[in-house]
């Protein structure tokens, strides 16, 4: 029994490395897209210079006909720079906002750590009932 929970500790000790390296690891690598104004954004559109855009809420991430990326933030009423997107034949996407797999990402290591701390707390607490009782046993012979 007491080799199964050391093993269901370490198991849990290496998947917490393993999701805080994933975590670390996609968090570093992601590439910077530069952010420009909306105003260049609309200039760029009415030059021809815009391939393509994938609209997230106010989002707007951006592709140049060169395959250059970029980012902006639209206004909320965003009717007119549809209908300038559309006149200038730039592929529309849209995105929904829904970013729920991140979310539990970043928390299975929080939820991990708990766990930890909970285990660890219950063995402590396990190992202090096991020394009064041989404290307590010790001294009843003591005693006699």
């Amino acid at each position: 029994m007491q080799t199964a929970k050391t093993v269901v500790f370490w198991l849990v000790i290496m998947a917490s490395a393993f999701v805080l390296w994933q975590v670390v690891r996609t968090g570093g690598t992601t590439p910077h897209t530069p952010e420009i104004s909306y105003s260049r954004f609309v200039s760029q559109v009415a030059d021809g210079q815009i391939s393509k855009v994938t609209i997230t809420c106010n989002l707007v991430q951006g592709y140049d006909i060169k395959g250059g990326s970029f980012l902006v933030v639209a206004p909320p009423n965003q009717a007119a720079m549809l209908e300038t997107l559309q006149q200038h034949g730039v592929e529309i996407w849209f995105r929904d906002s829904t970013n729920w797999p991140n979310w539990v990402l970043y928390l299975v290591p929080l939820i991990l750590l708990v766990v930890l701390w909970i285990v660890m707390m219950r063995q402590i607490r396990r190992i202090g009932r096991l020394e009064s009782a041989a404290k307590g046993q010790s001294g009843s012979v003591s005693s006699r």
